[in-house]
């Protein structure tokens, strides 16, 4: 979009001052939406957020843009005081709002990555190597358990997007763009919150009518977005393609689509910004392309019209019908790599009375367990789990590990657990963990034993435990 980036042009060479790090200068655009824009600095670390405030009134400013500042602002410094949330963002540099100069900003830390939207594209392009699935396998479950996280901390993405998670240099995956997120201090007063979540990746006919009537939203409208995102890395696409032939049968019943594009006119009438992004269900027939949640009472129309003898199926039966018809619909637009992701998808997507109820069902569906074996070799000789077993602290974690979360460690002839994998499933003993640093290998990998307090290493004038490694994809927890 040319015009947006000339627009945000007027802000490069504009400087701010960031407390300890001094002044840094807006360099140049890296990315930008209608009034926003994000800036490189002069400072490698530092990247700048820029809301452009100005209504073309001398006396006013820009509700929505002041409205998005004033709600990710917000979320920044909710989430920043959850010590256990705050290492998945990236670091806060400080933010400002001038009403003369009619902008304002937040800074925040430059993350060395891609976003999974790019990363995806990247791997298409390759046909999706062999050793690149198990690192895309490995980025979706990182994604889901600090989305399982922020769940059990009562906040919601809603808007959940490829290309708002980083995979970092390091492998590590952090979350970016928290506008739209929903906190437990805005679910308790749902008039203070802006709703601003995507159609391609929302529902937003079920969401915003739900927040017009006081109801709070759930962990479905989060996984939903988290279905429509896994089909969009594996595609390209956030919609559905329709068959031109199903296409035509369709619109052949314009009561199909009847009910549905009555309910998106209504939303118009509430939201008219909407008129582009959420068209009518008949003009995404015509075109082809079809909103993931609007696909699904599509399909179940189409059925109930079409199918000979569905009139007199149980609810069960109809139910199954559907989910089994939609996910082969999924797979058969997925290349063959990629086609287990459809059941996934599918469950995720879904009507919400057959969907899933919690990212840890998805976790399982896009999960590789470990093996039997592997399982048992933890329980009996990992130092990790033998420490957790003393205290009395559930281990049946271990079932739910993935092969990316264990390694075998040939001198010791047994089974580590990825020091990410053990912060997560032992984050409330993490502190009492201490560790020591018992060998290395050549593909700089480190290992470690439990030990007690004396024996571990030092680290920033403490002792190291398993809360220092708990982001540290390199660290693996056994002996």
């Amino acid at each position: 979009m040319p015009e947006v980036q000339l627009a945000g042009g007027r802000y490069v060479g504009m400087k701010i001052p960031l407390g300890g790090l001094g002044e840094v200068e807006l360099t140049q655009i890296l990315s930008s939406s209608t009034d926003t824009y994000l800036y490189y600095t002069n400072h490698p670390g530092v990247v700048v957020k820029v809301y452009d405030l100005d209504c073309g009134k001398s006396d006013e400013i820009s509700y929505g843009p002041y409205a998005d500042f004033g709600l990710e602002l917000a979320n920044f410094e909710y989430v920043l005081g959850r010590e256990a949330l705050a290492s998945h963002l990236p670091a806060f540099y400080g933010a400002n709002i001038d009403y003369t100069a009619k902008y304002a900003y937040i800074a925040m830390e430059h993350l060395d990555g891609q976003n999974l939207k790019s990363w995806c594209e990247s791997a298409r392009a390759a046909e999706c190597p062999e050793d690149w699935m198990d690192a895309f396998r490995e980025a979706v479950d990182q994604s889901l358990l600090i989305l399982q996280r922020f769940h059990q901390h009562g906040i919601l993405l809603m808007d959940f997007k490829p290309e708002n998670v980083i995979r970092t240099d390091s492998c590590r995956i952090r979350f970016v763009d928290l506008g739209a997120w929903l906190t437990p201090k805005f679910a308790a007063a749902l008039g203070d919150y802006v709703y601003s979540a995507t159609p391609d990746n929302a529902e937003v006919l079920i969401d915003a009518a739900n927040i017009q009537t006081g109801i709070a939203p759930t962990p479905a409208s989060d996984i939903f977005s988290v279905g429509v995102a896994l089909y969009e890395m594996g595609t390209g696409h956030s919609r559905l393609a329709l068959d031109g032939g199903w296409a035509s049968q369709v619109l052949e019943h314009r009561e199909i689509c009847g009910f549905r594009d009555s309910q998106i006119r209504t939303m118009w009438n509430a939201y008219p910004h909407l008129k582009e992004a959420l068209p009518l269900l008949e003009t995404q027939v015509r075109q082809r392309w079809v909103l993931f949640a609007d696909f699904w009472p599509l399909l179940k129309s189409f059925l109930s019209l079409n199918m000979e003898g569905w009139d007199g199926q149980t609810r069960e039966q109809q139910e199954r019908v559907l989910m089994e018809t939609g996910t082969q619909w999924i797979r058969d637009r997925m290349a063959p790599s990629l086609r287990w992701l459809a059941t996934p998808i599918a469950q995720a997507t879904a009507l919400r009375s057959q969907r899933l109820k919690s990212i840890a069902e998805l976790r399982a569906l896009t999960g590789r367990p470990v093996l039997l074996d592997v399982q048992n070799d933890l329980l009996e000789h990992n130092g990790l789990v033998l420490f957790l077993k003393d205290m009395e602290h559930p281990v049946e974690f271990v079932r739910a590990l993935n092969s990316w979360q264990v390694k075998f460690h040939r001198y010791m002839g047994h089974w580590t657990i990825g020091a990410p994998a053990a912060g997560t499933y032992a984050e409330d003993t993490s502190r009492l963990l201490f560790l020591k640093e018992i060998h290395r290998d050549e593909e700089g990998h480190r290992f470690y034993q439990v030990v007690g307090d004396l024996e571990a290493d030092d680290v920033d004038n403490d002792k190291l435990t398993l809360w220092h490694l708990r982001d540290d994809h390199g660290a693996w927890i056994g002996g």
